[in-house]
């Protein structure tokens, strides 16, 4: 397969080649030069995570942990008035699901190459990556304009569900449908009349769904963008806070602080989650010369026996096996990164000896893991975004790819943003950093709310920030690999 390098990547469509292609815009496929020797990046982000390890366990208290984290209110109420009187929610929701069914109607009967079809840049690009930052940004925007949702309410009737929502599901549908949602993402080579399909497909289980179980139980358990999205939104510093009146207020807070004082609810929830970060990694790990090698150059000689040649040669006849590979690895990935957890999680519970379970340990600090599922997404992809998610004002123009120039922005529409190089590999340090940062906060937080004294609740954290450490290092490592030649 041929890889593009990160300066094709930003300059050309992603679609180019094959669906898979989404993840190539987080390392460098051509050699770039480092400011500085990485083992430097290495340990100064090593070096901040202890120092912020030390501040807080000499600084931070229980008292301070238990508060309630501040929020402020913002918003004068004549916007809120004035939103109201030109029903800007119904107008958004309208957009919401016009696009979604441009989206479809594009795919069905428009041009079917990715570049110049609607539907790809907006699902893909625009909707999948674009609508994870705005929840990141602006709050849960999307239990509100939740197109499928939207598209059910009128039928109140019908979305009451027929059937109690098994507990035992829990969150699991939703797992089953994030972890086929990205396996059609890297290996589906999906084009626009099979996404049409696909977003058909989607509207009809979640529509059964809604039938059987309810629209409340259903978007809050099993539609996988809801759940996403609302585990995003708790890390956004804007809240929507329901009032008296039964309207709802918007609220400031400090980012990441809606994590306080939370607990996984389900241990499905939390395989959600984890799957939101290994996932990511290893998105990032296939796409590595390093990866590709160890497959397809045999450095053990286990397959050249086997098949009486050398894997390259047989390359065609190869290629589904090695998929099939990637995918199992892919689905194993959650349950790697779970198990890696419970095993830190145990070795602070050894330290310091509590009647606390690995199981109600894992709950408990679960959510300390969002901010780098985060930032390693944001890493991996916000280049994508800039490169062709910036496209669709082009191709709101001409959406099903027939040589339309609707709103005179056909061509200009389509120019992409080119980040320089430097400043891609700074800021992806940065992020990877904060998020890292943000999580031993959390962590020592939830330590402090959960262990009897300072002493016990310090010591806890010691296998945890050797975690954060293990973390930081492998997503610096895979930025900084050269992608598969």
């Amino acid at each position: 397969m041929h890889i593009l390098s990160r300066t094709q990547q930003i300059g050309a469509s992603v679609f180019g080649l094959t669906l898979s292609s989404i993840a190539q815009a987080h390392s460098f496929g051509e050699p770039y030069t480092l400011p500085m020797p990485y083992w430097m990046y290495i340990y100064g982000a090593i070096a901040a995570l202890v120092l912020s390890f030390l501040i807080l366990g000499f600084f931070y208290r229980a008292e301070q942990a238990s508060r309630p984290h501040k929020q402020w209110p913002i918003g004068h109420p004549r916007l809120f008035k004035f939103a109201r009187a030109i029903k800007l929610s119904t107008l958004l929701k309208s957009i919401v699901l016009l696009s979604f069914g441009l989206a479809i109607v594009s795919g069905l009967i428009g041009n079917q190459d990715r570049y110049r079809n609607f539907n790809m840049t907006f699902f893909w690009i625009s909707f999948a990556l674009g609508a994870s930052y705005l929840s990141a940004a602006f709050g849960n925007w999307y239990q509100y304009l939740n197109p499928w949702r939207v598209m059910l309410a009128p039928l109140k009737r019908f979305s009451q569900g027929r059937q109690t929502y098994p507990s035992q599901l829990a969150y699991w549908p939703a797992v089953g449908l994030y972890m086929a949602f990205i396996c059609l993402e890297l290996f589906g080579n999906t084009k626009p009349f099979s996404l049409s399909l696909i977003l058909i497909s989607y509207t009809i289980i979640n529509t059964l769904a809604v039938w059987r179980y309810g629209s409340q139980n259903w978007f809050k358990y099993g539609e996988l963008f809801s759940v996403m999205f609302q585990l995003i939104a708790k890390m956004a510093p804007l809240h929507y806070q329901p009032s008296a009146e039964g309207k709802y207020k918007l609220q400031l807070r400090m980012p990441f602080s809606g994590l306080l004082e939370q607990r996984v609810e389900h241990g499905s929830l939390l395989v959600f989650l984890l799957f939101m970060l290994s996932s990511t990694a290893y998105d990032g790990l296939r796409e590595t010369s390093l990866w590709f090698n160890l497959f397809w150059k045999d450095p053990l000689h286990i397959l050249e026996p086997l098949l009486g040649e050398h894997p390259l040669y047989a390359y065609l006849s190869l290629r589904p096996w090695y998929i099939g590979f990637e995918t199992v690895c892919l689905l194993l990935s959650p349950f790697l990164y779970l198990g890696l957890f419970r095993l830190f999680l145990w070795l602070g519970k050894l330290i310091t000896q509590t009647k606390l379970s690995v199981s109600e340990l894992a709950l408990r600090f679960g959510y300390s893991l969002l901010p780098i599922a985060l930032v390693y997404h944001i890493t991996h992809y916000y280049t994508l975004l800039l490169s062709q998610g910036l496209k669709i004002r082009g191709l709101i123009s001409d959406p099903f790819g027939w040589g339309w120039n609707l709103f005179g922005t056909a061509i200009s529409g389509r120019l992409p943003v080119l980040p320089d190089m430097g400043f891609i590999w700074n800021s992806q340090v940065w992020l990877i950093l904060i998020g890292h940062v943000a999580s031993v906060y959390l962590a020592h937080a939830e330590a402090l709310r959960s262990f009897p004294s300072q002493r016990q609740a310090s010591l806890s954290q010691l296998p945890m920030l050797l975690l954060m450490v293990i973390f930081t290092g492998a997503g610096l490592w895979i930025l900084a690999q050269p992608l598969q030649g």
